[in-house]
């Protein structure tokens, strides 16, 4: 069956730019598509195989994912299986204006090159985040257009920085896809601070594991590795706020200043104090 184009004219809120609808495999007729807008969805509940780009790719509760107008894509069902989705339509200009706001630093060219629509499994936190996120949303008064603007925009400008910003294509050879979204969550929420521990934690993986993959992917060991995360943050307390040097190297989750201190001078050339008073 040739993919039908559907239309941002027909699937997205003009007055927002941006729309959302709750999908029942149940009440549902797939057939292969593509847009001339943007999609992210959310599995919420059971699986199926997302037929996307000539690939196959099994995804189940908790798959988030970023569709690109030039995604052929459709769903395939077997006996028996049902799932739901939250579907987010957003036009060209909404979402390009987004990525454009991001600048350089932002992932863009890798997010829309991607052979397949880049992928992440959201962890139950993150996945209740965005439920939460739209439970508010749904509760905005059908007449309040411009507050559903804002709140629809909001939560897509989350979606990208918080799950979407450290996206790499895995190609053979190259970073495993698990450990690019590890080193990303080990930057967010102060993970860091709490060390190796939490970085085993959020892996998964043993520890022996962890460590020849970052070894051997990102050249440096663990210790370096979470040690390099907690001097950028010394370094950008000591520019951006008047939090005692002490208080900055302990919060950063140094347990011997004498170490940090050392380790700092090695990485910058100066000490702590010194660099304060250059910022």
């Amino acid at each position: 069956m040739e993919p039908k184009l559907l239309t941002a004219a027909r699937f997205v809120d003009s007055a927002c730019g941006i729309s959302y609808r709750y999908v029942y495999s149940d009440t549902e007729y797939f057939r292969p598509h593509f847009h001339d807008y943007y999609e992210v969805f959310l599995l919420l509940e059971g699986a199926v195989t997302h037929h996307v780009n000539g690939h196959a790719v099994p995804l189940g509760r908790g798959n988030l994912v970023f569709i690109r107008p030039a995604d052929s894509h459709d769903y395939l069902l077997r006996a028996g299986e049902r799932f739901s989705m939250l579907n987010m339509t957003a036009t060209a200009d909404t979402v390009e204006g987004l990525l454009s706001y991001l600048a350089e630093g932002f992932p863009t060219a890798e997010l829309l090159s991607a052979a397949l629509p880049p992928t992440v499994l959201l962890g139950e936190s993150d996945f209740q985040y965005i439920l939460t996120q739209m439970t508010a949303i749904r509760a905005i008064g059908e007449g309040e257009v411009a507050r559903r603007k804002t709140a629809l925009r909001i939560l897509l400008f989350r979606i990208f920085t918080r799950f979407f910003a450290g996206f790499r294509e895995e190609t053979e050879g190259e970073c495993p896809l698990w450990l690019e979204r590890l080193a990303t969550e080990m930057r967010r929420d102060g993970n860091f601070i709490h060390g190796i521990p939490r970085m085993v934690e959020l892996s998964g993986k043993s520890r022996e594991h962890l460590a020849r993959s970052v070894k051997k992917h990102l050249g440096v060991t663990l210790s370096a590795f979470i040690n390099e995360l907690r001097l950028n943050f010394i370094a950008n307390m000591l520019k951006n706020s008047n939090h005692s040097i002490t208080d900055i190297v302990f919060e950063s989750g140094f347990g011997n200043f004498s170490w940090a201190a050392e380790l700092f001078s090695r990485r910058y050339g100066v000490t702590m104090s010194d660099y304060r008073k250059n910022r």
